[in-house]
């Protein structure tokens, strides 16, 4: 199989399946085994041939010590229910983008939120049903953007005369995808140190403007 045909084939199940649908969460309180076993079905096309589980490791271990780092609230009896499936889908993907250390600064305002008495609880399958369409169509266009990249690379090397062969179109395919994550890491990371990095500077003066301001009193 020419290789524009298996990206093809490769993109459009991983578009139509990398992702859950809302409904799919079950309803029911899960065991750790149970939820490891419903990543492991809906996640399958991370997984590495002859492994099980997903290429993240997402195994009761891993659920364990999402629960230890405080990324994931403790479970119920040791029950786990839709909410600590959402998040987990959530922490899911933040995974190749961010160290542990930085999800547990993004996750910190959440998990406050849940373990409290006093605020209104966070409805965490709403979030995700309010931000899965828009992930389900970024993955579309972006698949459709790696296949129109195909033909970018065949002209670029026919716009310079370069010698035309698989090995070197897989290259700069290659160069280009990693360039395009690349540039989405580097949005995402900028983000998160500015915005959760840095929590105690936010809503502080300047030095110069406390000085005017202890002046003004």
């Amino acid at each position: 199989m020419r290789y524009e045909e298996y990206i093809k084939q490769v993109l459009d199940d991983f578009a139509e399946e990398s992702l859950i649908k809302p409904a799919d969460f079950p309803a029911m309180d899960m065991y750790a085994d149970q939820i490891a076993d419903f990543f492991g079905k809906h996640f399958h096309m991370y997984a590495e041939e002859g492994k099980k589980g997903t290429d993240a490791a997402l195994t009761e271990a891993v659920v364990s010590s999402c629960v230890k780092r405080g990324v994931l609230p403790r479970p119920v009896k040791k029950r786990y229910t839709r909410d600590h499936a959402v998040i987990i889908t959530m922490l899911f993907y933040m995974r190749n983008i961010f160290r542990m250390n930085e999800i547990e600064r993004v996750m910190r305002p959440f998990m406050d939120n849940h373990a409290s008495t006093l605020d209104d609880k966070i409805d965490f399958l709403r979030l995700y049903t309010a931000i899965e369409p828009v992930l389900r169509r970024d993955r579309a266009r972006f698949s459709r953007e790696i296949r129109d990249g195909v033909a970018d690379v065949k002209a670029a090397i026919r716009d310079e005369g370069l010698e035309d062969d698989d090995n070197t179109e897989l290259l700069l395919l290659l160069l280009s995808l990693a360039v395009r994550a690349d540039t989405a890491r580097y949005a995402a990371r900028k983000l998160l140190r500015e915005y959760f990095a840095k929590p105690a500077a936010r809503g502080k003066p300047a030095k110069g403007q406390a000085a005017e301001a202890t002046e003004k009193k």
